[in-house]
């Protein structure tokens, strides 16, 4: 699978697998129906473990997960193309980001158990891969931005980058809401489902720039 296929995928697919096992929850009558993003009736967590929607979920998902590995290990070639080395960097880049995709394969695995260090492993699952994966697409775009002036590739453009930014700069000020409230003590339910479902969103359609960026580049075994 090449690069720019691979970034479509993992961009569309946990995607449709979110907003499907919602759909299906609610036709079930496991969860309220309404529009999670601005209403925050459920969290993505229960709508993926009711009913047949486990099943579905934990399928993509840790076909996603295994998706997001290889991912991050083109983006080691990738950068490798890119800057004519291989930078510290660039390692930890991939190191940090299959970190976070190996822990949601966690998370799904322990996905609809019960018992508390089933329920210990969802959350420092879900948690360590919303972390990790987020600081991995940080640093990737601290290292475009930084080859940007000399890059050889003509799609490593301003606008996606820019719009990279603007993602990662949305889901900050998410994060440091999120936070206010909580200290404050005005964090709610569905304030917090909101969040959860936005954040997901957003954390995806950073991938969305990667299809534009890797539109040329190819990955070959000899490599």
């Amino acid at each position: 699978m090449q690069p720019r296929l691979l970034a479509l995928i993992i961009t569309i697919l946990p995607l449709i697998a979110t907003n499907a096992v919602y759909l299906l929850s609610a036709y079930e009558g496991n969860v309220p129906w309404c529009n999670p993003y601005f209403d925050g009736c459920t969290t993505i967590s229960k709508a993926a473990r009711s009913g047949n929607s486990i099943y579905i979920y934990r399928a993509t998902m840790i076909a996603y997960s295994v998706l997001l590995i290889w991912f991050w290990i083109y983006t080691r070639h990738w950068l490798l193309q890119l800057l004519g080395e291989v930078t510290k960097l660039s390692k930890v880049i991939m190191w940090i980001g299959i970190i976070g995709a190996l822990f949601l394969m966690v998370y799904i695995d322990f996905l609809g158990t019960t018992g508390e260090i089933n329920r210990f492993m969802r959350r420092y699952g879900i948690m360590i891969f919303f972390t990790f994966t987020p600081l991995a697409q940080v640093l990737l775009l601290k290292l475009h931005f930084q080859a940007l002036p000399r890059a050889a590739s003509d799609n490593l453009t301003p606008p996606v980058l820019n719009f990279q930014l603007y993602v990662l700069l949305i889901m900050c000020i998410i994060g440091i809401v999120s936070i206010i409230l909580d200290v404050a003590q005005l964090k709610t339910y569905q304030s917090e489902n909101i969040v959860e479902w936005t954040f997901a969103f957003l954390l995806n359609m950073y991938f969305a720039g990667m299809v534009l960026i890797w539109r040329n580049y190819r990955y070959h075994l000899s490599e």
